[in-house]
C-alpha cells in the first residue's frame, strides 16, 4: 500500500512539474518600445505589438458592440457600452498622438482608469501582456541585476476554479501574475 502511494505522489509530481513551462525571449532589437517597470522587472514591449493589438480592437469592438467582455482585465467590467467605446476612443486617441513618443509606465504610481493623458492606455498594455510575455514578444529585464533574461518561466494558478499564468524570473520571483489584472482582489480587513 505504501508503495501505491509513493506512486501516485510521484506520477501527481510529475503532473505538477510540466505544466510550468520556460520561455526564451525572442533575440531582435527593439527600436520603439514601451518600457514597463514591475515589481522585479522592466517589461520592455515592443509598440508595433500595441500598434496591432488597437488596430484589432479597432474591428473587434465594433463587431462586439463595445461589449465589455471583448476585456478579460477587471477595470473593464462595471462599464456599459458606451462606456467601452468613450474609453477606447480615448485611449486610441492618446495612442496616435503618442506612439512617436518615449511611453514608460510603473507599478509604482498610480494610474487612475479614467486619465486624460497616456495612462488611459495602461489597461490596454495590461491586457495584452500575458500573450505577449507566453510568445516570448517581450524583453524582460532583471530589476536586481539589470540585466536582460535569458528566459523565465511561465506557471499557472487555480483562482475560483480558473486557470492563470504566472511568469517568474528563473530564480522564482513573479514578473506578471495574471489574475492581479483580471480577477477583482478582494482582501479581509478582519471585520
Amino acid at each position: 500500500m505504501k508503495k501505491l502511494i509513493v506512486l501516485a505522489a510521484l506520477l501527481g509530481g510529475n503532473f505538477a512539474l510540466s505544466a510550468q513551462s520556460t520561455i526564451v525571449p525572442h533575440e531582435y532589437e527593439k527600436k520603439d518600445s514601451v518600457f514597463y517597470q514591475v515589481p522585479n522587472a522592466v517589461l520592455v514591449i515592443d509598440k508595433l505589438d500595441i500598434e496591432d493589438y488597437f488596430k484589432n480592437l479597432d474591428t473587434v469592438l465594433v463587431q462586439k458592440q463595445y461589449d465589455k467582455t471583448v476585456f478579460r482585465n477587471i477595470q473593464f467590467s462595471p462599464l456599459n457600452p458606451e462606456e467601452v467605446q468613450r474609453h477606447y476612443s480615448l485611449a486610441s486617441k492618446f495612442w496616435t498622438a503618442s506612439k512617436a513618443n518615449p511611453l514608460s509606465y510603473s507599478t509604482d504610481k498610480i494610474t487612475l482608469f479614467w486619465n486624460d493623458n497616456e495612462g488611459i492606455i495602461l489597461p490596454y498594455i495590461d491586457e495584452i501582456i500575458p500573450d505577449l510575455l507566453e510568445a516570448g514578444k517581450v524583453q524582460v529585464v532583471d530589476r536586481s541585476t539589470n540585466k536582460r533574461v535569458k528566459l523565465y518561466k511561465l506557471d499557472y494558478e487555480d483562482v475560483n476554479g480558473k486557470s492563470f499564468r504566472i511568469f517568474k524570473l528563473e530564480k522564482g520571483k513573479v514578473i506578471w501574475r495574471e489574475s492581479e489584472v483580471f480577477v477583482e482582489q478582494v482582501y479581509n480587513a478582519g471585520r
